[in-house]
C-alpha cells in the first residue's frame, strides 16, 4: 500500500513537472510569437550617427531575436515622420524636431501640420551638437564666426544647432553669411572641401571620422561652461539644450575636454495612435538587447543606457507612449513624479491642438493663404501664453 503511495506520489510530481514544462515553452513560443518579424524605422541620412546607431541597433535585433529592420534615411525632419503620419513606418529616430512637432513650431507650424500627438519611447544623448571645422580655419572661439559662412539647412533643429553658437557670442544670421545647404551630410562635405567655415558636426558620427583622417584635420568651436552671459542667451533660444564634455569621437582635443552643447538625440518616437503593444515591446528590445548593441559603438554604450534615458526624460518636455509607461512600470522605473510630469505633458498637447484647430478655422472663415498661415498661428499661439 505504501509503495502505491509512493508511486502514485511520484507520478503526481512528475505530471506537475511536465506540465510546468510543457506551459513553460508554449509561453516561450508565445513570447516569440509576439515579436515583429519586420520593423520600419527612420533615421537621419547616410552618414550621420542617427543612422549609424539605428543601424546597429537592428543589427542587433536581427542577431537576438531575427527581427528583420529597415531603414528609411531622411536629411530633414518632415521625411523622418511623415511616413509615421501615413503609418508607413513604426518608428523614427528623432532629434529635437520632435518637440517642435508637439508645439507647432518651425516645419509643423503649417496649415497641413500644427502640434502634433508625439510620443516618446526612449531617449539617447547627442554625443555633440558642436560646430566643426577644418584644422587649418582661422576660426577659434564663436565670437571668430562673425562674417564667416555658416551652414543653413532646411531642418530647423539643425539650423538651431548653428544660431545657438552665434547667440552664445551674442551674434545673430545678420552677422554671418548665412549659406542654404541641402541636407545634413551635404554640409559636412562643403566643410571638408572649404566651401563653407562651418556646420554641425556630431563628433560620432562616421564622416566625422573620414574628416579627421584628412591632411588638415578637424576641430569643433569650443562653448565654455564657465560663460554665464553665454549660455543664458543659448537656454534663451533652445531651453532643452545644455552643457557637455563629449569623451567619445572624432577631432577631440588631446590636452583638454571640447566644452560644447547637447540635447536628448536620438529620441524614438511614434504616434499616439501607435499600439501599446508594439511601443512596449519596442521599448523593452531597446532595453533589454542593451549588453548587444552597446558593444558595436563607443556611443552606444555611453548614451544609450537606461540610466541616461531615464535622466533625459525627466528634463525633456515630451510625453512617454502608454507602452513605454507599462514597461517602465514593469521594470520599476516608473515614479509619481514621472506620472505627473507627464500627464502635464499630454495636457498641453491637448490645448495646444484645440488651440490650433481654432486658429485654423479663423484662417479658413478668412480664406488666408497657407503661405500666411505659420504668422498668422505662431501670433495667435504667443498670445494665448504658449
Amino acid at each position: 500500500m505504501n509503495k502505491n503511495k509512493k508511486f502514485l506520489g511520484l507520478l503526481a510530481l512528475w505530471f506537475v513537472m511536465a506540465s510546468v514544462l510543457v506551459l513553460g515553452g508554449h509561453s516561450l513560443r508565445a513570447t516569440a510569437a509576439d515579436l515583429p518579424k519586420m520593423m520600419t524605422w527612420t533615421a537621419y541620412d547616410i552618414g550621420s550617427s542617427g543612422y549609424m546607431m539605428a543601424g546597429y541597433i537592428g543589427e542587433s535585433l536581427w542577431e537576438k531575436y531575427k527581427i528583420k529592420v529597415r531603414i528609411i534615411p531622411a536629411g530633414t525632419d518632415l521625411p523622418r515622420v511623415y511616413p509615421l503620419r501615413l503609418k508607413d513606418a513604426d518608428f523614427a529616430f528623432h532629434g529635437v524636431g520632435s518637440f517642435f512637432m508637439q508645439e507647432g513650431l518651425h516645419d509643423y507650424s503649417t496649415m497641413e501640420w500644427g502640434p502634433q500627438p508625439v510620443r516618446a519611447l526612449y531617449f539617447a544623448q547627442h554625443a555633440g551638437l558642436a560646430l566643426g571645422l577644418r584644422g587649418d580655419s582661422d576660426i577659434k572661439t564663436t565670437a571668430d564666426l562673425k562674417g564667416k559662412r555658416v551652414a543653413f539647412y532646411p531642418s530647423m533643429s539643425l539650423t538651431l544647432i548653428c544660431e545657438a553658437h552665434l547667440a552664445f557670442a551674442g551674434l545673430t544670421w545678420k552677422d554671418v553669411q548665412k549659406v542654404e545647404v541641402p541636407s545634413y551630410v551635404t554640409a559636412m562635405n562643403m566643410v571638408m572641401e572649404g566651401k563653407i567655415d562651418t556646420a554641425h558636426i556630431n563628433p560620432t558620427a562616421s564622416k566625422a571620422y573620414e574628416f579627421e583622417s584628412m591632411p588638415q584635420g578637424l576641430r569643433f568651436i569650443p562653448v565654455p561652461r564657465s560663460d554665464k552671459e553665454g549660455w543664458a542667451r543659448v537656454k534663451k533660444l533652445a531651453p532643452m539644450y545644455s552643457p557637455m564634455k563629449p569623451k567619445i569621437g572624432a577631432g577631440l582635443p588631446k590636452d583638454k575636454p571640447l566644452e560644447t552643447i547637447t540635447q536628448a538625440y536620438p529620441i524614438v518616437i511614434a504616434y499616439n495612435f501607435t499600439s501599446a503593444d508594439k511601443a512596449y515591446t519596442m521599448t523593452k528590445l531597446l532595453h533589454e538587447a542593451f549588453p548587444l548593441y552597446s558593444t558595436k559603438h563607443k556611443s552606444l554604450a555611453a548614451y544609450w543606457p537606461m540610466e541616461t534615458f531615464l535622466e533625459l526624460y525627466d528634463e525633456y518636455p515630451l510625453p512617454l507612449h502608454k507602452g513605454a509607461i507599462r514597461y517602465l512600470k514593469e521594470i520599476g522605473k516608473w515614479t509619481p513624479e514621472r506620472e505627473a510630469k507627464n500627464n502635464q505633458y499630454l495636457k498641453r498637447q491637448k490645448e495646444l491642438r484645440k488651440l490650433f484647430d481654432k486658429v485654423k478655422e479663423e484662417a479658413l472663415e478668412k480664406k488666408m493663404g497657407s503661405k500666411d498661415f505659420p504668422k498668422f498661428w505662431l501670433e495667435k499661439r504667443a498670445a494665448a501664453g504658449f
